[in-house]
């Protein structure tokens, strides 16, 4: 909406207009900056009822995973099963690579370091610059983004719960998860006089228009559920299909085909939902922002299963809230191998005798190629100079991490570095 106004500045002659003709143009003036302004009202006003709601429901929801995260931090610190002490990453300012530039043995180059995503936190292979391609979302010449007519979405909602055929919905259009603007997110409201067991849930289909994105080929598809923490992704399927028709006949393949960690509790959230043998087993509850690489795959077209199992209650009706704020499915390409170098320090008061064990997380790539993918150097500090030496009773230690491109081009990420000491 424009801010340029109509009236006109005037130099005031015998205190007012002089005929009729420049009296009713300043009315008419004024009248149309009286409807602009209060059509500006109107939509900061929804804008900010949007902002609102948004925060209301994230902060919620966030409330909810940080009594989560206390209950689970309690047990790991009463795990008194391993006889060693424990360590991994827990922020981003452990990665010190600049700590030793200009060592002859152990610096690192800028192109040779490792990327570290801090909305997914994982660390990455060097990222080729330029060469990331996203297969849905468009920009124009000015670089605005803009949503083309040939980007296709729907939602099916033939499940049991209270998102069913004639629901009453409260909803924003699809393609605002597309868009990478804060005050945009696609959000489905559902609106219910009776809570259900089941809950809400949905498909949401997504057909990626190749002929127009370059290729099929992707590695990297990632989203950020609304609200945060707030969502359950019960599964995400792709299809190669030439031209789907974004229903149940197309042909749906787990993104995770191969099974990734099959049953493994602890890879539940890491590996892309809806693979493993156990049907339910790797469903993300509660998910965050998620970001899954894998293997160059063809496809075609998404389909993502969508659950919210609680509710919130307004003027007596329970309401299912549930959607995503950003997806994205990419094309990226990488460095074939890269290194980066974390600090880990003891907790104050205790020292580190040795190193006994490092234990990467890496749940994109199979278990028996781990060694092909991971290898790392244990660094130790004796005075001012560094060393591979075990230095008995030091505060800190460093891990230099090297990781390779798989064969098959995967990049292997790493999600987390656990080192066991005494």
């Amino acid at each position: 909406m424009s801010d340029i106004l109509n009236s006109e500045n005037r130099t005031i002659q015998y205190n007012g207009p002089v005929n009729s003709a420049d009296f009713n143009l300043r009315v008419e003036q004024n009248y149309r900056d009286l409807v602009h302004l209060y059509n500006r009202s109107g939509v900061l006003d929804q804008k900010l009822s949007e902002a609102f709601e948004r925060v209301l429901k994230d902060h919620h929801f966030l409330s909810m995973a940080i009594v989560d995260l206390e209950d689970r931090v309690q047990a790991l610190e009463y795990d008194s099963e391993s006889g060693y002490k424990k360590m991994s990453i827990y922020t981003y300012s452990q990665i010190d690579v600049g700590s030793f530039v200009g060592d002859p043995t152990f610096a690192i180059s800028s192109t040779d370091a490792l990327s570290f995503d801090y909305i997914y936190n994982i660390i990455t292979l060097p990222k080729m610059q330029g060469s990331s391609q996203s297969k849905i979302k468009f920009f124009d010449s000015s670089g605005a983004q803009v949503i083309p007519d040939f980007l296709e979405a729907k939602v099916d909602n033939a499940f049991t719960g209270v998102d069913t055929a004639g629901s009453l919905i409260d909803t924003t259009p699809i393609y605002y998860s597309f868009l990478e603007s804060s005050d945009k997110f696609w959000k489905r409201n559902v609106i219910v006089d009776t809570p259900s067991a089941a809950g809400a849930q949905m498909y949401l289909y997504i057909k990626i228009p190749s002929s127009f994105s370059g290729s099929a080929a992707s590695n990297f598809m990632s989203l950020i559920p609304y609200p945060i923490f707030g969502v359950d992704i019960i599964s995400i399927e792709y299809t190669s299909d030439a031209n789907p028709d974004l229903d149940i006949n197309d042909k749906w393949i787990p993104l995770n085909f191969n099974r990734l960690y099959n049953n493994q509790a602890e890879a539940a959230g890491k590996v892309p939902p809806g693979g493993w043998s156990i049907v339910g087993g790797d469903i993300i509850l509660n998910s965050g922002p998620v970001g899954f690489y894998f293997p160059s795959t063809e496809i075609n077209a998404l389909r993502l299963s969508l659950r919210q199992r609680n509710y919130t209650t307004e003027y007596g009706k329970c309401i299912y809230t549930y959607g995503l704020s950003d997806i994205d499915v990419r094309s990226q390409k990488f460095l074939d191998s890269g290194k980066t170098i974390i600090k880990f320090t003891a907790p104050n008061g205790t020292t580190i005798l040795n190193v006994e064990e490092v234990i990467p997380k890496i749940y994109n790539v199979p278990e028996e190629l781990i060694s092909t993918a991971f290898s790392y150097r244990v660094i130790y500090k004796q005075g001012s100079s560094y060393t591979l030496d075990p230095v008995p009773g030091s505060t800190s230690v460093w891990i230099e991490v090297t990781l390779n491109k798989l064969g098959d081009g995967t990049a292997p990420v790493l999600s987390d570095l656990i080192i066991n000491y005494t």
